[in-house]
């Protein structure tokens, strides 16, 4: 992600970062064609390469095909040496799929909210899937990879539009067997209406951002409603955790708000046309920012006080501010436009 905010603004520093780390990782891609979540390069010895820590990182494969056509798009990477590779990795993505169904069952701990209690078929990693095989279906002439973007586009659209009854009107972040989980995901609503995949659900998920945050003077956190001692997931969320326990009530991925998803909120804003709601964005993140002189990039800001949490001096803190920063500049609508 950051590595996109580098081809944003054309700095040949954070460019060079970016293709360098997207070397990496081809060089580093599991023989069955898995994406490091994370690496390490040692001095002494091979590197030290994770695929995920508690459960497997399965977003790290979509946000490597993002990367290589973004990259690509910007001139900053030839793609023809990463054609074998993000072949590899749709493979893995259509094994992982099993039954045919065009999406893929996610484990809890699977993707960026790796101590968030969902699972299932969750909606984000099918948009980024979505997104990365039309992207590079486009970049490397590849049929097969746009016709399945789109039967993964017509599945989201009927498989996640809300149920009968549902409490919010808005897209539900996951389903399974055992039922539907109607929480709001912002990455999952900002990345469905940024990247076209499903547009009226997409539509949708801005409705309902604008109306019952941003009207509201509120900024929206990563996921919606929190979890507190009450609600029936505590228990289980409470236990789950791989250094500490971080997700109080309104903190980390319990109602935090991150800087990093209010970055791709904007730019699906100005993807769509909504200059009203990005500058409504815009004018609460300045507000936020004025009342934090101190703020030190981190992590998230607490959902109710606005307090900076999580480690800071975090890259995609700042990748979320330079996003909202450059989301309406034609340059920047002009390498996200597919």
């Amino acid at each position: 992600m950051a590595g996109v905010a580098g081809l944003l603004v054309r700095d040949p520093v954070i460019t060079a970062g970016l293709v360098r780390t997207l070397e990496r990782l081809r060089e580093l891609q599991g023989v069955e064609g898995q994406i490091a979540s994370n690496f390490e390069m040692r001095q002494r010895g091979a590197p030290h390469v994770s695929f995920g820590t508690l459960a497997p990182r399965l977003d790290a494969t979509t946000w490597y095909l993002v990367g290589i056509a973004l990259a690509a798009k910007a001139g900053a990477i030839d793609p023809e040496p990463y054609r074998a590779s993000v072949r590899a990795v749709v493979r893995l993505l259509d094994a992982l799929e099993y039954n045919g169904r065009h999406l893929i069952y996610v484990p809890a701990g699977g993707n960026w909210a790796d101590e968030y209690v969902y699972d299932g078929y969750v909606l984000y990693d099918q948009v980024l899937r979505a997104w990365g095989l039309r992207l590079c279906g486009g970049l490397f002439g590849e049929k097969p990879f746009t016709d399945k973007a789109q039967a993964i586009d017509e599945r989201i659209a009927v498989a996640y539009s809300p149920r009968a009854g549902a409490p919010r009107p808005h897209p539900p972040a996951a389903f399974s067997p055992l039922g539907v989980r109607d929480t709001f995901d912002l990455a999952a609503c900002a990345l469905l209406a940024l990247s076209g995949v499903a547009p009226s659900l997409g539509a949708m998920a801005l409705d309902f951002i604008a109306d019952n945050f941003l009207a509201q003077d509120i900024l929206p956190p990563a996921f919606h409603p929190v979890i507190d001692e009450g609600n029936p997931d505590w228990p289980a969320l409470r236990a789950y955790h791989l250094h500490g326990f971080r997700n109080r009530p309104h903190e980390y991925h319990n109602g935090g708000v991150w800087p990093i998803w209010l970055g791709w909120l904007a730019l699906a804003f100005a993807r769509v046309g909504r200059a009203e709601d990005l500058v409504r964005l815009r004018a609460s993140v300045e507000a936020r920012l004025a009342a934090q002189p101190d703020f030190a990039f981190e992590e998230y800001w607490h959902g109710i006080t606005g307090v900076p949490g999580g480690t800071p001096s975090m890259a995609y803190s700042a990748t979320g501010l330079i996003y909202l920063a450059l989301a309406d500049e034609a340059s920047t609508l002009a390498l996200l436009r597919p």
